[in-house]
């Protein structure tokens, strides 16, 4: 039995997304940027697929800046688009990405003024802080992801982006995690820029995309005239081909693919909840449909995970190593979660393909490790 359930982590290739992807890997591919019919029937696939990605989350496909994925597509945004002559802060959230929070941390050191917007405890930004804050500092950014990839919860970018309306502040909000999987929409969302990753949503890994009318003052990658002299390089047909059918089919099943695993999600906590001590983080929020972040008592993370996936079942942990050093998650810090409950935390993130019936094959596994634990213990953790 192999059960994968890590599709935040990266989702499954769709076999039409494949079957779209294939005429661009077998045969004579010609570069976009060339003039004969090789060349102008890549282009054309480009822009087809360009039109695809910016119809799911309603912006203009001329706003498509194709990137090798949701890092670039972050850095590109935090590295080209700022303004190095105005000194106001650029504000973020202490939950972002680490594609957000490093390019930060690399600003910082160059004299970039950060400021991190509070969560609650269950990690929503705390919107009347938020208020003082973004009217104290007046930032002429403004970054917020628009669903978490370790808990699912969906942060209120829309408020925030009317707290900053009438400024001239730049609105940006990482939807790789919610792209595909519930619909975005860029005017109602009211942001400048968004960044999108095609492997959420069974596309192809390799091929993400800032979304923004914005021109970057200096290019991340510079040398060519690609995309618009946005990107440089010569861009990889097949993988964009996939990215566009990828987000074709999300857009038609969207609906579908949400009460399915909603489903599942419910199910699943539903028999979490009944163990002794389980916790499941940011359960009070609005999530995405497709996760569920939880911590097991008297397990450490990555000692379920390896339980786990020895009898099949792929997870991700809520913990990060470095160097044999076991740090807990960054967001369940920012939540305020002691660190011996955050070190157990695991997390399972469905898919389309998922079904009840391995929903109720894990339930079942966690239920007979905790039958496992001492009496003592099970009882201590209720």
């Amino acid at each position: 039995m192999s059960v994968y359930l890590d599709h935040n982590s990266t989702s499954p290739l769709h076999p039409r997304v494949l079957d779209a992807m294939m005429p661009y890997l077998q045969g004579t591919v010609g570069n976009a940027s060339s003039l004969h019919s090789a060349g102008r029937m890549a282009r054309s696939a480009i822009e087809s697929a360009r039109g695809s990605v910016a119809s799911l989350v309603k912006a203009h496909p001329a706003s498509v800046i194709f990137t090798s994925g949701g890092s670039e597509a972050n850095n590109m945004l935090l590295k080209g688009l700022t303004d190095y002559e105005d000194a106001r802060p650029i504000v973020s959230s202490p939950i972002e990405h680490p594609s957000i929070l490093e390019p930060l941390k690399q600003l910082q050191r160059c004299g970039q003024k950060i400021i991190y917007l509070p969560v609650d405890d269950n990690g929503v930004i705390d919107l009347e802080e938020a208020r003082q804050i973004l009217t104290d500092s007046d930032p002429k950014l403004l970054t917020v992801m628009l669903a978490n990839n370790e808990t699912g919860v969906i942060q209120p970018v829309e408020r925030l982006a009317e707290m900053v309306a009438e400024k001239n502040c730049l609105m940006h909000t990482d939807a790789t995690q919610m792209f595909g999987k519930l619909p975005v929409d860029m005017s109602l969302l009211g942001v400048d820029a968004l960044t999108i990753s095609a492997h959420k949503l069974q596309g192809p890994q390799g091929v993400g995309a800032l979304i923004t009318n914005e021109k970057p003052r200096q290019p991340l990658i510079s040398g060519g005239a690609q995309e618009k002299f946005r990107r440089a390089g010569t861009e990889s047909v097949a993988s964009i081909a996939g990215f566009g059918k990828a987000a074709e089919l999300a857009s038609l099943e969207i609906d579908e693919r949400n009460h399915h695993l909603k489903q599942l999600r419910d199910e699943l906590e539903s028999r979490l909840l009944a163990l002794p001590g389980v916790i499941i983080f940011g359960r009070e929020a609005a999530r995405l449909p497709n996760t569920t972040f939880f911590s097991l008592p008297y397990y450490h993370g990555e000692t379920l995970l390896m339980e786990l996936d020895k009898a099949g079942f792929a997870l991700a942990s809520g913990s990060a190593c470095h160097s044999a050093v076991t740090e807990p998650s960054h967001v369940l810090s920012a939540m305020h979660v002691t660190n011996d409950i955050a070190l157990n935390a695991v997390r399972v993130s469905l898919g389309a393909g998922n079904t009840l019936q391995q929903v109720d094959a894990l339930a079942s596994h966690l239920e007979a490790l905790v039958n496992k634990l001492p009496a003592i213990l099970r009882q201590i953790a209720v």
